[in-house]
């Protein structure tokens, strides 16, 4: 997200990456590693909860509060204590590759795009990105537009409201087919 404000704005986002990789902490910062340990990287909020009880609730409550500390101690740790080289690497390539196609995915996506989207595009600023990342895999990093669009369905199930996964493919089937097919930058078959 911080990357994709860093794009809107014409700020160098593999320049942010690189420098949020090697930033350093302040003297005596020591990484809880517990924490990471003990940190679920697959939570992603989820329905509303309903408990019977009082004491239920201040039990959730109680059990949120420590995983939100926890998630800000493992969020705001320095990168390459959280994760490894070959993760660091991938995702300042796919920056790269977003950086690289901006200007001509925004075009793309600006017709393809639901016009409730473009009403409210700060609203939907997780599927737009979703659209650019998923747009660079196919463009730069020649990623199969199969595999490409169902990691960005996945991503919207995981991450957006109930109508979006459905858009998001629809998009990106409509910019495969008038735009990848159709274009010079097809990316070539496997030979299977």
């Amino acid at each position: 997200m911080v990357s994709y404000a860093a794009c809107l704005e014409g700020a160098d986002v593999v320049r942010h990456l690189d420098r949020r990789v090697a930033a350093r902490r302040e003297d005596g910062y020591v990484f809880n590693k517990a924490s990471l340990q003990s940190y679920n990287f697959m939570s992603f909020c989820g329905g509303p909860l309903e408990v019977a009880t009082e004491e239920e609730a201040q039990k959730l409550m109680s059990q949120n509060e420590k995983d939100s500390a926890n998630e800000a101690e493992v969020l705001s740790a320095p990168p390459r204590l959280v994760y490894n080289n070959f993760v660091l690497r991938l995702a300042r390539d796919m920056l790269v590759a977003v950086a690289s196609g901006w200007d001509q995915h925004v075009e793309v996506i600006n017709k393809i795009i639901p016009q409730h989207w473009k009403d409210e595009p700060v609203a939907r600023i997780i599927e737009l990105c979703i659209l650019h990342i998923a747009m660079a895999e196919m463009t730069s990093r020649g990623t199969p537009h199969k595999v490409a669009i169902n990691e960005a369905v996945d991503l919207a199930k995981r991450f957006c409201d109930g109508g979006a996964p459905r858009i998001i493919n629809g998009c990106l089937r409509t910019y495969v087919k008038d735009h990848i097919n159709n274009g010079p930058s097809q990316p070539a078959e496997s030979k299977a």
